[in-house]
């Protein structure tokens, strides 16, 4: 008799908020409550709990494929690599991002080296998942996020899909509106999907 060994989807969920009690957290906990509840593997990283220092720019990547820093951010790469999905919880700091995730998005470096410098393609595809979340309305107040987190997700092999973006929120966690939960609910919905459609 066939059984079905479709092996469980893995997704990483990494908090970007400059801040412990945040609403980026608040909502990723929710998105990733939810697809786990679809059968995913989940995994959640907060950025503040991390130690990762910033791109030296030192090109020793492109010889390599490595990042010659060691730090907590070192055996993390194959970690992201061997995930199918990654989704990124960050708030808006002066329409880009928070300076703690950006320290990590500069990081993979290493992997554009790798990929686009030295022809080692990611042995997985995958999808990646941006949750924002901003105090302004402003038209474009999200481009600075999209832009990195589009690359970062790229040299992992991961094609961004479509982001959930919340305007004009800037109060606690625990006032976060109910209609942003019910967004997540969709969103995840449609996540899942896209991810359950591929590297089966």
């Amino acid at each position: 008799m066939k059984r079905n060994l479709q092996k469980m989807k893995s997704i990483i969920g990494i908090v970007g908020s400059g801040r412990r009690k945040s609403n980026s957290k608040k909502l990723l906990e929710y998105a990733l409550r939810k697809v786990e509840s679809f059968g995913a593997n989940v995994e959640m990283i907060d950025i503040l709990d991390l130690n990762v220092s910033g791109c030296l720019e030192c090109n020793e990547c492109k010889k390599t494929g490595n990042c010659v820093i060691e730090d907590d951010l070192t055996p993390m790469y194959e970690h992201f690599l061997d995930a199918d999905g990654v989704i990124i919880s960050a708030p808006v700091y002066f329409y880009s991002l928070p300076g703690q995730i950006k320290l990590l998005v500069d990081r993979f470096q290493a992997l554009w080296a790798r990929r686009y410098v030295l022809k080692i393609e990611p042995r997985k595809t995958g999808i990646g998942g941006l949750i924002s979340i901003a105090g302004s309305g402003g038209k474009k107040v999200f481009d600075g996020v999209i832009l990195p987190v589009k690359y970062f997700f790229d040299v992992q092999g991961k094609k961004l899909f479509e982001p959930l973006l919340f305007r004009n929120y800037d109060g606690e966690p625990e006032n976060i509106p109910e209609e942003f939960f019910a967004q997540i609910d969709e969103w995840t919905n449609e996540f899942w999907k896209r991810l359950s459609s591929i590297n089966r």
